[in-house]
């Protein structure tokens, strides 16, 4: 494990920032950290799990001497989605083959005489350097965490390791190269560690072992108040998890024998060298084979994959902690210009309540993110009115001012976004796809104020809820009759929304043959 007194370091840093303003002469260099889906909730503590635990320290130091916004959101359900958002300030309604790539982030750093790279998960087929990229490293296959194959400016190459450490040694290494150069650097870094089924380095099984982390109270939630779209999903932590493939309960394997790689996890064990095997199959056994020894009632067995779950969640969210901070301190040592330092996800993620895991619903769990901004060595970031809602499509301004001595307008979309008639004090979000393995109803909604209403348009199911009175989200106020002039007001508002959007999701035709099948009794969860 990397043994850093981060906080203290970036403290350091931080106290020499000068307080003339930035000029052109010296823009800042731009790091921007992302992650798949990080759960707000639990950014620097644990408390909602009965624990004291601050699972990413070296974020939460970076926050202390920068800032944490508390409204950030994502407007989509898909993480390509919301990547494409937060790095061109639209809104992916169509193939990407249709789109501009000149409008990419990358282009913008390049027209202001930055040194542009990408470093980690990749989701569009075309190469970095068609969207601005002079320098790049990504991950063939995210899945594959160990010895990953990484393509590159020059070909592929497989390099050893975990793909969290890789990723950051490559962004450290080019660091190094080009750090001090008379260009200022632009370098986004994507890291795959959050993703299911949540494969931590191995150093990082040992972490958490002895603890117990309470499940929300309403892991046991039976839907009461919620629209039936609640009750087909696929995402329950008792039901849906797999013992072997998503929570790594298994028999030994021989280290000697490759699998039929058909499941993630089988692809991990195919692509570990022996010595990667055999520790981590020794760094399951004991926890396994005390598991096999007992003999849980259904309560008992989803209390401990809830466990198991939570546990590798926090390990991978550690390692990738552990990597940023490694990261941001090479970069300050590296180079005297001034630092501006991003941190944000693509999503948020369920982390036991309602039961689930997931993160592709419009409720608050999956919808919030964490959004991180600190500066070094003299930079300056600006301020953002914190009571304001901050979404993925704010970024590419964000960005663009935290890298030029220009005022942008912040919270004033890209003008050519299809969000540009939407105000930062509302989120309009969308699922647009029934065709995924959580079998998550497709729905968009309308978060405005306190309040939140989701159309389940395939079904025209509803919900609405207040969340200043119940931000669990719990109690769907659609069913009582004394709200209903608030909820025509909020159905008519979400109808504009998709409109101001170009969303066309609710004018979307079902037949009933399609609703028959898709609400049969054997698609139905419990």
């Amino acid at each position: 494990m990397y043994h850093l007194s981060i906080p203290w370091i970036f403290l350091f840093f931080w106290m020499l920032q000068p307080t003339n303003a930035q000029t052109k002469e010296n823009q800042p260099n731009l790091l921007v950290c992302l992650s798949e889906d990080h759960a707000a909730h639990l950014f620097d503590s644990l408390d909602k799990l009965g624990s004291s635990i601050n699972p990413t320290p070296h974020l939460s130091g970076i926050a202390k001497l920068g800032y944490l916004h508390p409204n950030a959101y994502c407007t989509s359900a898909v993480t390509e989605n919301t990547a494409f958002s937060l790095l061109t300030g639209l809104v992916k309604n169509s193939n990407l083959e249709t789109f501009d790539h000149s409008k990419f982030i990358g282009h913008s750093f390049d027209a202001l005489g930055y040194k542009t790279a990408f470093i980690g998960t990749w989701t569009w087929e075309d190469k970095p350097k068609f969207y601005g990229f002079d320098y790049w490293h990504i991950l063939e296959d995210p899945d594959v965490l160990f010895n990953p194959k990484v393509k590159h400016n020059w070909g592929n190459s497989v390099i050893e390791g975990h793909s969290t450490d890789i990723i950051t040694d490559l962004a450290i290494r080019w660091i190094r190269q080009e750090g001090n150069s008379e260009k200022p650097f632009f370098m986004i870094v994507s890291y795959p560690s959050t993703r299911r089924p949540w494969i931590p380095p191995v150093r990082m099984i040992k972490n958490y072992n002895e603890e117990w982390f309470e499940a929300p109270d309403n892991f046991f939630t039976d839907f009461a108040q919620r629209a039936p779209a609640n009750k087909y999903q696929r995402m329950n932590i008792a039901q849906d998890l797999d013992l072997i493939d998503d929570l790594f309960f298994q028999s030994l394997p021989d280290i000697n024998k490759s699998t039929d790689g058909s499941s993630i996890l089988e692809k991990n064990l195919n692509s570990m060298n022996d010595e990667q095997k055999s520790a981590w199959v020794l760094s399951w056994k004991a926890q396994n084979e005390a598991f096999a020894r007992e003999s849980p009632n259904e309560q008992s067995l989803a209390i401990w994959k809830f466990q198991r779950f939570i546990k590798n969640y926090l390990r991978c969210l550690l390692a990738m902690d552990e990597n940023i901070g490694r990261l941001v301190e090479s970069i300050n040592l590296e180079s005297d210009r001034g630092l501006n330092f991003v941190y944000t996800s693509e999503r948020g993620r369920f982390t036991g309540e309602f039961g689930w895991f997931g993160s592709e619903w419009m409720y608050e769990p999956s919808t919030r993110v964490p959004l991180v901004l600190a500066s070094f060595n003299g930079a300056q970031f600006p301020k953002l009115n914190q009571d304001e809602l901050f979404l993925d499509i704010d970024m590419y301004n964000l960005l663009k001012e935290l890298g030029t001595t220009e005022a942008i307008a912040l919270n004033k979309q890209n003008p050519d976004s299809n969000y540009s008639a939407l105000t930062s004090k509302e989120l309009y979000f969308v699922k647009d796809s029934d065709r995924d393995n959580y079998r998550v109803c497709s729905h968009h909604g309308l978060r405005k104020g306190k309040y939140k209403i989701i159309h389940y348009f395939p079904f025209d199911e509803w919900e609405f809820y207040d969340l200043s009175r119940d931000p669990g989200e719990e109690e769907n106020l659609y069913r009582q009759n004394i709200h209903q002039d608030l909820i025509e007001k909020y159905k008519e508002l979400l109808n504009q929304s998709a409109k101001l959007a170009k969303s066309q999701v609710y004018k979307k035709v079902f037949s009933e043959a399609w609703k028959r099948k898709q609400r049969s009794p054997e698609q139905r969860s419990r």
